[in-house]
């Protein structure tokens, strides 16, 4: 990296902060939009991790890389964001069918399509009901694929409290699912019932 445009950014240069940061703009959006799940939300979110960088830039030691750096900012900026305005975001199934959470495949029955439909709300309910650094670890290992130890100096905590949180956040929402699945059949079974008692 250029140290002359380093040094002139650090100097309050915009037009060389815009050079450093251009290059890191459509990450920033990715890990905003991950984590907030709303267009509005990681909008602000990228406008605002932007701004702190900028603002900030003169305490970037150069110990990680700029894209670290502003990535860190960006993680940060969106578990402020969600613990503030506990923001009701959605998460797609696609980006968490490795943790467990796959879609059945092949053409679904129209009664399939609405009880697939309600299954993934109820997802998004259980996802939105984990605290702010339980999702942060969840989306950033599920959906971002960073292993323990990068998440941990990202959320300033210890691998094993990462862990933990992923755990617990696994464990709430597979058993919110298991819940749902449960009261889904009994449903279609008391609704089996009625049919068989009217015919």
């Amino acid at each position: 990296m250029d140290e002359i445009t380093i040094r002139r950014a650090r100097n309050g240069d915009p037009q060389a902060f815009e050079a450093l940061a251009t290059p890191c703009e459509r990450m920033v959006w990715s890990v905003c939009w991950k984590m907030m799940q709303q267009r509005e939300d990681a909008e602000d979110a990228a406008q605002e991790t932007m701004l702190k960088a900028y603002q900030s830039i003169a305490s970037w030691r150069g110990d990680a890389s700029f894209s670290t750096w502003i990535y860190h900012i960006a993680v940060t900026t969106c578990m402020d964001a969600l613990r503030k305005r506990k923001v009701r975001a959605s998460s797609s199934l696609d980006h968490l069918k490795d943790e467990g959470f796959d879609p059945p495949s092949g053409q679904m029955q129209p009664s399939e399509e609405v009880e697939k439909k309600a299954e993934k709300e109820q997802l998004q309910q259980a996802l939105d009901s984990l605290d702010p650094d339980q999702r942060t670890a969840l989306t950033l290992y599920a959906m971002e694929g960073k292993d323990y130890e990068t998440i941990s100096r990202l959320m300033d905590v210890s691998p094993g409290t990462v862990k933990s949180r992923i755990h617990r956040a696994r464990k709430k929402i597979l058993s919110e699912l298991g819940h749902f699945r449960e009261l889904s059949s009994s449903s279609r079974v008391s609704h089996s019932r009625k049919g068989d008692a009217d015919e």
